[in-house]
């Protein structure tokens, strides 16, 4: 079992949002992620998760965006991770701009809740070191997103 340490940030707060729902989604994905090594007979490169979650407005998401990424908009979810350190600790930061999450979630036609939950297992499958930058990372990132989403009773958010 994987230690997790969550840090939870309300710059811009959402009541639909609670410690428990949020700690449940970044819970399960640790796990559903610690399980495939098992499975795979491979160590799990991590004891332990630590991890910020920040919800933020739009011109925190825009002004980190713009720092980090050199894109002048906000975007919905930006994951900062910093590596495995010597006590087997993984540390990242993982902020999602709750304006994009909103408006994303009505142009997808989507509950708030089923949206948010993507965004947040998308942000610590970046944290755990998936990416999307070819098309087989991101077939990966998206199957396994699918998965956990399903085992939480949220529909494919790519249909």
């Amino acid at each position: 079992m994987v230690d997790i340490e969550l840090n939870l940030q309300f710059q811009t707060p959402h009541p639909e949002l609670t410690e428990p729902l949020l700690y449940q989604w970044v819970r399960t994905t640790v796990h559903e992620i610690a399980a495939i090594y098992q499975e795979a007979n491979q160590a799990v490169p991590f004891q332990k998760i630590a991890l910020t979650l920040r919800f933020c407005d739009e011109t925190e998401g825009r002004a980190l965006n713009q720092q980090f990424r050199h894109k002048d908009y906000a975007t919905n979810v930006l994951t900062f991770e910093y590596g495995i350190d010597a006590t087997g600790t993984l540390s990242s930061d993982i902020i999602i701009c709750i304006p994009v999450l909103i408006q994303e979630a009505k142009e997808q036609k989507k509950p708030f809740l089923h949206h948010a939950a993507h965004l947040c297992i998308h942000g610590v499958l970046h944290a755990l070191g998936y990416d999307h930058l070819d098309d087989e990372e991101a077939e990966e990132m998206e199957s396994l997103e699918i998965d956990i989403l399903h085992t939480m009773d949220i529909p494919n958010p790519y249909h």
